[in-house]
């Protein structure tokens, strides 16, 4: 038992005290897959053949890569591309509108321990813009009951939004590591349906808890 305490605490000693992980000028690359939360936003209600329709935005699963620049062994800044789907539907699941979301951001991160080589706990805030695209009615639109055939379209206006971050790197040898991280990204956004050339626009709040997980690479 006393050498297994002993080496325990070689060990810890060892991780704590070894030259930093990540020091100034290093640059770390990762790639994440990521599920995200949407609870927080808002719900959005149109008028649909003369009846309210209300829909909220569903969970979906995406990915994203970064890459991290380290000014000193504490402060670092990361720059990256996520994208995933960005669905609102109602209560049944019928889709009201659908689209491809990507989130380029930047954060300025600061690193807790940087003296370990194993753990390295990181917090970070920046700015991301929450950029919509292929969007399109969905069956809530498309599948009414009318005698006569009405073109329908939905857009999502793109805004910059404030996000905050908090990971961690977890080495797995001097190049290699395992990255987690959970971010929380705040739009303001507007959805437009246009039914046949009646226009409807709402006001959507986009709140988004985004938790990934990945592998990185440090040169």
């Amino acid at each position: 038992m006393r050498a297994f305490v002993m080496g325990a605490a070689a060990i810890a000693a060892t991780a704590f005290t070894s030259p930093a992980y990540a020091a100034p000028g290093d640059i770390l690359i990762k790639i994440r897959g990521g599920y995200t939360l949407h609870s927080g936003s808002s719900t959005v209600t149109i008028d649909v053949d003369g009846s309210p329709v209300t829909a909220k935005a569903k969970r979906s699963i995406g990915g994203e890569a970064s890459f991290t620049f380290f000014l000193t062994n504490h402060i670092a800044t990361e720059v990256a591309l996520g994208g995933s789907s960005y669905d609102l539907k109602d209560a049944r699941g019928r889709t009201l509108s659908s689209a491809g979301l990507i989130t380029p951001y930047a954060t300025l991160q600061y690193h807790l321990l940087p003296e370990s080589r194993i753990f390295r706990p990181y917090v970070g805030a920046g700015l991301a813009y929450a950029n919509f695209y292929s969007e399109k009615p969905g069956e809530l639109l498309t599948d009414r009951q009318n005698p006569f055939a009405m073109s329908s379209s939905a857009a999502l206006k793109g805004e910059l939004a404030p996000v905050g971050q908090i990971g961690a790197d977890i080495a797995i040898n001097d190049r290699f590591y395992v990255n987690v991280d959970g971010k929380y990204l705040g739009a303001n956004s507007k959805l437009t349906i246009d039914q046949g050339g009646d226009r409807q626009t709402v006001s959507h709040k986009m709140r988004s808890i985004i938790i990934g997980a990945g592998v990185g690479f440090r040169f």
